[in-house]
């Protein structure tokens, strides 16, 4: 599997003179599907990307397997359970839905830290499929705008 983003090979000055490296972030490829996670707001974001990749439908649900830490989101119809509609316009890059208990339960399977975001790019799942899948296993910490590999 390709990699998703590339290394930064340079380092800023903190105060004190006290230097850091940006080499361990990365930069994050646009064109690939992705997700988010925030504890702290029980915010999922939905990337643009991945809504292209699903082929903008009118309502999706999502799918999570804490066996193999792989979450999905599907398109479905109005009645399968745990239906979300997607609004008529997107004005963003993303769009943003409050799953609190949902976002809670991936945090607790996956070990993540409470203080910090997470991203994961995705794919779909074959050629002639419009379901996009995310390895949690892949997630990037989210620091102060900058990314980099979950420990």
């Amino acid at each position: 599997m390709c990699p998703f983003g590339m290394v930064r090979p340079f380092g800023i000055l903190r105060p004190f003179m006290e230097e850091i490296t940006l080499e361990e972030y990365v930069i994050w490829d646009y064109t690939t599907p992705g997700i988010s996670f925030s504890i702290n707001s029980g915010r999922i974001t939905i990337f643009k990307t991945t809504l292209e990749a699903m082929g903008y439908p009118e309502y999706y649900h999502f799918l999570f397997s804490p066996e193999d830490m792989l979450f999905g989101i599907e398109p479905c119809n109005i009645d399968d359970g745990g239906s979300h509609r997607l609004p008529d316009e997107l004005t963003r890059e993303h769009y943003d839905i409050k799953c609190m208990d949902l976002v809670r339960f991936v945090y607790q399977t996956c070990g993540w830290g409470k203080k910090l975001t997470y991203r994961i790019p995705g794919a779909r799942l074959s050629d002639d499929s419009r379901l996009v899948y995310f390895d949690l296993r892949r997630a990037y910490e989210i620091h102060e705008g900058r990314m980099k590999e979950a420990e």
